[in-house]
């Protein structure tokens, strides 16, 4: 009789665990003051969202020409960046993941490009295609 209490016992475990793994993925777990990680993930969710302290779709326009060494006065008027999201991966870094169609490439391009500075004086030190 304990065998099949115990397999009960974990079977209903298991359930519980199923339904509530997705509910605390998106809620998450509050650990009081004693944990910093959940601020600091929180702090980094709102940053993310925060469109005033990333880069304008221009500056990263011009970052990524400069970067890049492509003539912006040729080609940049037929070429458009935008800035999809960005992390905050420093004190004065950023990560943002921006979106490229460029006048002389067909179809767009996903770029993963590393900003240093501060919000207004951006400057890419790193970029890379997806």
């Amino acid at each position: 009789m304990s065998g099949r209490s115990f397999l009960l016992g974990m079977t209903i475990g298991i359930l519980i665990g199923i339904y509530a793994a997705p509910l605390v993925g998106r809620q998450g777990l509050d650990f009081g003051e004693g944990s910093n990680a959940a601020s600091s993930l929180n702090g980094l969710m709102e940053s993310a969202l925060d469109e005033a302290i990333r880069p304008s779709d221009e500056t990263a326009k011009g970052e990524l020409f400069r970067l890049s060494n492509w003539d912006i006065s040729m080609h940049g008027a037929g070429s458009t960046v935008a800035v999809k999201r960005c992390i905050s991966i420093g004190k004065d870094s950023i990560a943002c993941e921006l979106l490229a169609h460029l006048g002389w490439v067909d179809g767009e391009k996903l770029v993963e490009a590393v900003f240093e500075g501060k919000p207004g004086a951006w400057r890419m030190v790193a970029a890379r295609t997806r």
